[in-house]
């Protein structure tokens, strides 16, 4: 059973481990080598635009779910996530997404957006049965300077 629930410093190590796998930073703006003082970064981070996740199974950490870009007067955010490898292709980001829906509704969150690069398969897949729809717009990877080439396929989700 998945469960989220915000990092904490005792899930420093756990994050490091897990953030050593190339597929990672390869899809996301996770850095690589991935060290404590980045997870440190991440579990103290004190944004108001984020709100992070860490997903479990059994006490095992599954990934890291966020909402990103949170704006709640144009009612919109993003959502961000990475699967540890032990734990892809079981349905865990596609449980989380949901949820995260979830989140975004309770914070008057009307729509959601899912960037995922063109080439990611298995994002792609997880939009989709999450009931985004894609827009059929290409971005720049999110949050990357300087930009990338527009090669992210921008999904949305709307409450309404």
């Amino acid at each position: 059973m998945l469960t989220l629930r915000r990092p904490t410093p005792e899930d420093a190590d756990a994050l490091v481990a897990a953030c050593q796998d190339p597929e990672i930073p390869r899809w996301t703006n996770v850095p690589s080598p991935y060290t404590r003082e980045h997870a440190l970064a991440y579990i103290n981070r004190d944004d108001p635009r984020v709100l992070n996740f860490l997903g479990f199974e059994d006490d095992q950490l599954v990934g890291s779910f966020s909402l990103l870009e949170i704006d709640l007067d144009a009612e919109y955010a993003e959502v961000g996530y990475w699967v540890a490898k032990e734990a892809r292709g079981r349905g865990v980001a596609t449980q989380a997404v949901e949820r995260l829906k979830l989140v975004a509704d309770q914070l008057g969150i009307t729509r959601l957006e899912l960037l995922a690069h063109k080439d990611n398969a298995g994002s792609r897949g997880v939009a989709r049965k999450a009931g985004f729809i894609d827009t059929g717009e290409l971005r720049p990877a999110p949050r990357v300077d300087p930009p990338t080439a527009p090669d992210y396929v921008v999904y949305a989700w709307s409450a309404e």
